[in-house]
């Protein structure tokens, strides 16, 4: 293999590395008690008055005192009372008679890890806000809050085959009305809410939304904010500075990375929206001056057929990035298989197989000019020893002669240059597609977006996992490098056999599916390479 395909395989793994660093893996909360709904009466319902102020909306009608997010903290910090449950074949939700609001929905068709049993918790510790939504008014200076107990019209519900209400009737902390009305439906992810609040006529009504905190935002995936306003979705890098959005949207909310909160305003009257930040935790403030505000709520996976279904383009929520354009039909393409494989891990193979197909006609030109360019080594070698003086004369004789004989000397590298951006948008596909999440494979193999682990060791304190597949592909790689052409220059094939065991090591880490993707790809240029060197060179 000549210098110019060296620093090609130099080149990749220097943008493994690099990706492995600038983008650092998740830190995961601990389940279980790492991880609190909102609402469960852990602390005060928020700072106190002006601890953490967000700005109102800059239009027109929305100026006066505004609430302290999360709420104001009173005088002697209310409880809850009473919990009810909502049982619905998709969601399993609880809510507080402390403010009437939503303390925990989970997604009952996903789990919150691959060997537990806990169903996935979509309201993940959004301190400091308790319940979702939280509501405030202010009017002439003043700013109440509805951190107190509410009363609801009925108990713990199961929705079977219609939809069913469920009214908290409770009054703010100036003595306000207020009323939320929460409609659950039997077969979709999405919770009706209505907000009505009576006050003075000058005053203003705000209503937070907060489902998750930033603390373990992650650098492979966007999690955040995001506001789609009919044409194009925004995602919501930084909130350094409030966003105002007036009423500029068609909805809004929060993307966890593999499920979402969608807030989409419904009635004659959208109110006017705030993006904005209380510590770590990403809030959509909601403000209207009649005091009414209706909507629907959805606790969706980002599954692109489920988003469809809302008929509100929520499909745009899964993106890909700078591979979208490639990872985009690469999902649809294993999710059209898997319709008759029902095995994600049999899908990746398939389109591994696909993709060397398509390359092959490739592949092939550069298998045989990295044989054109082996006998062309003796030539070299004089042309090195009678130009070793005179490196620009040696380049234009080396040039001159791989051009009488048709060879190009990038040609062995151009199939390895061409994998790097399918490596990377598989890469983004694994870990932002909910398809792949807890997906198993085989035998010990149960999730293809997490590393494998089929034994752990723990020697003097630390822990080493024992992955086999990262194992068996740096095998497979020392196969492929002694079944290839290569320079006679000893240094260079010692570094050649050296690459095996960098990408073992950088593979250790990487999704399971990454990892059975480039095993797979091994295997089959083994076998292409095997065929060329019997029957074709």
């Amino acid at each position: 293999m000549e210098k110019r395909t060296i620093i090609a395989v130099v080149l990749i793994v220097f943008l493994l590395i690099a990706w492995q660093y600038l983008m650092p893996p998740a830190k995961t909360p601990p389940p279980g008690g790492g991880q609190k709904p909102s609402g469960q009466a852990q602390g005060p319902v928020g700072p106190a008055p002006g601890a953490e102020k967000g700005p109102a909306a800059s239009t027109e009608g929305t100026q006066g005192a505004v609430p302290p997010a999360g709420g104001a903290a009173p005088t002697i910090e209310q409880k809850p009372t009473r919990l009810i449950t909502v049982d619905t074949p998709k969601l399993k939700i609880t809510l507080s008679d402390l403010g009437g609001g939503l303390t925990s929905v989970r997604l009952k068709e996903y789990r919150e890890t691959v060997s537990g049993t806990a169903r996935k918790e979509l309201l993940v510790n959004p301190s400091p806000y308790r319940y979702l939504p939280a509501v405030f008014q202010s009017a002439n200076g003043k700013t109440a809050d509805d951190g107190t107990i509410f009363a609801a019209d009925r108990g713990d519900i199961v929705v079977k085959d219609k939809p069913e209400t469920l009214t908290f009737s409770g009054a703010l902390t100036n003595g306000a009305k207020v009323t939320k009305t929460y409609t659950f439906y039997p077969d979709t992810y999405t919770v009706g809410l209505n907000v009505q609040t009576q006050g003075e006529a000058q005053s203003i009504t705000y209503v937070d939304c907060a489902v998750m905190s930033l603390e373990a935002k992650s650098r492979y995936i966007f999690k955040g904010p995001f506001l789609f306003d009919g044409t194009k979705l925004d995602q919501v890098e930084k909130l350094d500075n409030p966003v105002d959005a007036n009423t500029a949207y068609q909805y809004t909310g929060f993307d966890e990375g593999y499920f979402s909160f969608i807030f989409l305003p419904e009635g004659l009257a959208k109110p006017a929206l705030l993006i904005m930040k209380v510590g770590n935790t990403p809030v959509d403030r909601f403000i209207t001056r009649d005091g009414r505000i209706e909507s629907a709520l959805y606790f969706v996976p980002n599954k692109v057929s489920l988003l469809k279904q809302l008929n509100i383009n929520a499909e745009k929520i899964v993106n890909f990035g700078w591979f979208d354009i490639i990872a985009k039909p690469m999902l649809w393409g294993m999710n059209f298989s898997d319709h008759f494989t029902r095995n994600y891990g049999v899908d990746i193979i398939l389109l591994t197989v696909l993709i060397k197909i398509i390359f092959y006609p490739l592949s092939l030109k550069s298998y045989k000019s990295m044989k054109e360019m082996q006998k062309m080594q003796p030539i070299i070698a004089k042309l090195k020893e009678k130009y070793k003086d005179d490196r620009e004369k040696l380049n234009k004789e080396m040039m001159d002669i791989y051009k009488s004989k048709g060879i190009n000397p990038l040609g062995g590298c151009l199939p390895m240059v061409i994998q790097i951006p399918v490596f990377f948008a598989l890469y983004r596909v694994l870990m932002g597609a909910i398809e792949f999440r807890h997906a198993p494979f085989m035998l010990w193999i149960n999730d293809l977006a997490s590393p494998e682990n089929l034994y752990t060791l723990n020697v003097a304190g630390f822990s080493l996992p024992l992955r086999v597949l990262p194992l068996i592909m740096g095998i497979t790689m020392v196969i492929q490098q002694k079944m290839t052409p290569t320079s006679v220059d000893p240094m260079q094939e010692k570094m050649m056999l050296f690459m095996p065991v960098v990408f073992t090591f950088l593979f250790w880490g990487f999704p399971t599916g990454l990892v059975l993707y480039w095993l797979i790809n091994n295997v089959i240029s083994i076998g292409q390479q095997y065929y060329i060197n019997k029957h074709v060179a």
